[in-house]
């Protein structure tokens, strides 16, 4: 009977020996940075493991260690991964604002691959950033050529189109853009943008109502939509859109502009006034801000000596 029981006791002990090692070993495996630097540990001399904790440290915004990883990765020569590592560190100096590092490392990666879209496409939205806008067309085009799916190079191209006036390229642009991906919140409220420049109202209004279902703390959408609003002569309407648009960002000179117009033809002569005051607070340059002050402080002078 004794040897029964120290049998059952050595089986639990076990059990919860097992138990633990399992536990550990899914914790790594929900925490994609833990995984990696437990790989990279036991495999310290390979290019694979650092390029992929390169990867997890970029995803989580950690651009320093990332591209610590993906240059130990190049060190080791990294075969299969090779280009995809540079267009990697070249996202992380584009993003660090760091620009003639990032085009070189995006054209070796093209150098490895002339068919990687994801490069063409970084290096383009460089070039834009530098004001190199034939340039930046040029790698979007080759980005789409390479792969007409990839929706944000047709977003990028878009936003171009859109900063040269080329408004009607812009709307084909974020259109196709919404095809490969419709929940892109912002090809939507640029896409209202363009709506609203050529009138059409209506459909400038469900862009912006779906940017904002897509982005509920919206401000942008909510501010652009408010102008839409007061173009119809919804002032009410407009009224919403601006509160809401400043409920999500307080210090928007523009939106407290649009806002004081909305109240001036509403005749709400002193809420007026004080967004424009507000706008100029966070704004002392404003000058349509300041002129609009102006003018409701003598609009409003009239109605009281009217009384």
């Amino acid at each position: 009977m004794p040897a029964r029981r120290f049998l059952l006791l050595s089986f639990c002990g076990i059990l919860v020996l097992l138990t633990s090692v399992t536990y550990t070993r899914n914790r790594l495996w929900t925490d994609g940075l833990l995984l990696w630097q437990d790989t990279v540990a036991k495999s310290p001399g390979k290019a694979r493991p650092h390029y992929l904790f390169g990867v997890e440290y970029d995803k989580n915004g950690r651009s320093d260690e990332a591209m610590r990883e993906y240059r130990t990765a190049l060190h080791l020569h990294l075969n299969s991964d090779f280009g995809l590592t540079h267009d990697n560190l070249g996202h992380i100096y584009a993003k660090l604002g760091r620009p003639d590092e990032a085009i070189r490392e995006l054209q070796t990666a093209l150098l490895n691959n002339p068919a990687d879209d994801a490069a063409h496409a970084n290096l383009g939205v460089v070039y834009e950033k530098q004001g190199k806008m034939n340039e930046a067309i040029r790698e979007l085009l080759s980005a789409l050529d390479a792969n007409p799916y990839n929706d944000l190079a047709q977003y990028n191209l878009g936003n171009i189109y859109q900063e040269q006036g080329r408004l009607e390229e812009a709307m084909m642009a974020y259109q196709a853009t919404l095809r490969l991906n419709p929940g892109n919140a912002d090809a939507r409220n640029n896409l209202g943008l363009l709506y609203g420049k050529q009138g059409r109202f209506a459909e400038a209004i469900q862009e912006f109502s779906e940017a904002i279902r897509i982005q509920p703390k919206n401000a942008e959408s909510f501010n652009n939509m408010g102008i839409v609003y007061a173009k119809l002569g919804r002032y009410g309407e407009a009224v919403n859109a601006f509160q809401r648009a400043l409920a999500y960002g307080p210090e928007s000179a523009e939106v407290h502009k649009n806002m004081g117009v909305a109240y001036r033809y509403q005749g709400r002569i002193e809420e007026a006034v004080g967004e424009f005051q507000s706008a100029l607070r966070i704004d002392p340059g404003f000058v349509d801000a300041r002129y609009q002050l102006e003018r409701a402080k003598k609009e409003l002078e009239q109605a009281n000596s009217a009384k």
